[in-house]
């Protein structure tokens, strides 16, 4: 084998190696999004829940100051949500990326394979 044949072989190997990795990521990455996806059905349920607690300190505080506990305690909800979804989206958007980045990787590599394939083979 000449020396050239055997660089593009050993180059190909390397990228196969690449391409193995960029793979594993990539489903660690899918696995991260669908454990997400559970949480936010998790979530989902957990705001239900405290909406419904919500409306029954409404029902059952009377008076002045059990409207303010009341109100107090379903601000400091919202607020808690709001903070906790912008982390959610924040995780989201970031996955995302991390996804089309290793995508992009792997379409280079790909490329690159084809390349040294075309050359081994002429």
């Amino acid at each position: 084998m000449e020396p050239r044949s055997q660089q593009i072989h050993q180059t190909l190997q390397q990228l196969k190696r690449m391409i193995e990795q960029q793979e594993d990521e990539l489903f660690a990455i899918r696995q991260r999004q669908i454990q997400l996806e559970y949480t936010e059905t998790e979530l989902r349920h957990i705001e239900r829940e405290k909406e419904n607690l919500i409306a029954q300190a409404h029902d059952v505080w009377r008076g002045n100051h059990g409207r303010s506990v009341a109100y107090d305690s379903e601000d400091t909800a919202h607020e808690s949500w709001r903070k906790l979804r912008k982390h959610r989206e924040s995780t989201r958007e970031q996955l995302q990326q991390e996804q089309k980045t290793i995508q992009s990787s792997l379409s280079q590599i790909e490329d690159e394979r084809k390349l040294l394939h075309k050359e081994l083979i002429l």
